[in-house]
């Protein structure tokens, strides 16, 4: 068990253990405790926000009259205490083994809230692939916004782009709104809202729909100009005629 882990033992029993570990990202609370008077077992449970998702149960009778009894019973509840969090780590390693399965957790991670858990696991998975642009792109960002590493944070944004560009030189279109959101973020957050815009106007021109890149734009007080300045922005014409021309420009060597 890593040392950081944080240990409470029950000073006067000693008959029960908590600790609260972060995998992933995520923070479980690992209780182990001697139940063996009510159903002569000891009992591991494992909590993630609230809930119980694991329990494990052994049967500790065959101990009950040997010598030592309070000694082997502290050493059993410690032993399964440890192997728990240490199979419930290769599990979770196991199931983020890939750059794309460790990406969907950071965003699972960002969807609630919880940056500084999906910049735990960003460290984490860019120990084991340190060229992906995905997971350097989410990094880079929240490096900047968290940390508020501003121009590592910008450039390793920017390195993340480069290395889409190298690795995916066609069909990238579909990915380079995020990156380019991702950048913009970590612009704005380093006050530098020009570049930022500069960076968000970039990823729409790729997707002019994009609703996160749109929104940071309407945070920054910014629209963009209708393509016919003499028709109200809301007006089919301006709208159709822009679908086109950004089709067009996509299309144009």
């Amino acid at each position: 068990m890593k040392k950081q882990d944080a240990i409470r033992i029950d000073s006067l029993l000693q008959k029960e253990i908590t600790s609260s570990v972060v995998i992933n990202g995520k923070k479980y609370l690992i209780l182990t405790e001697d139940l063996y008077i009510k159903e002569q077992l000891i009992t591991t449970r494992v909590y993630l926000g609230g809930k119980i998702v694991s329990t494990r149960h052994i049967d500790c009778r065959n101990i009950l009259n040997t010598p030592d009894y309070e000694k082997k019973m502290r050493e059993l509840i410690r032993s399964q205490h440890e192997m728990i969090i240490e199979t419930l780590r290769k599990e979770s390693t196991k199931k983020t083994s890939t750059p794309s399965s460790y990406l969907d957790e950071v965003k699972t991670l960002l969807q609630r809230k919880n940056n500084k858990g999906a910049l735990t696991l960003l460290t984490h998975a860019l120990k084991k692939f340190p060229d992906d642009p995905f997971l350097l792109s989410y990094y880079g960002c929240l490096e900047a916004i968290i940390n508020k590493n501003y121009a590592y944070g910008v450039d390793t944004c920017s390195r993340a782009i480069e290395i889409l560009n190298e690795k995916i030189p066609f069909g990238k279109d579909i990915f380079c709104p995020t990156f380019y959101l991702n950048l913009g973020r970590a612009y704005l957050a380093s006050g530098k809202k020009t570049d930022a815009v500069k960076a968000f106007q970039t990823g729409l021109s790729y997707d002019a729909e994009n609703r996160d890149l749109l929104w940071e734009i309407k945070k920054i007080g910014m629209r963009r100009n209708p393509v016919i300045p003499s028709l109200q922005r809301s007006n089919p014409i301006n709208k159709y005629v822009g679908m086109i021309l950004h089709a067009l420009k996509k299309e144009s060597p």
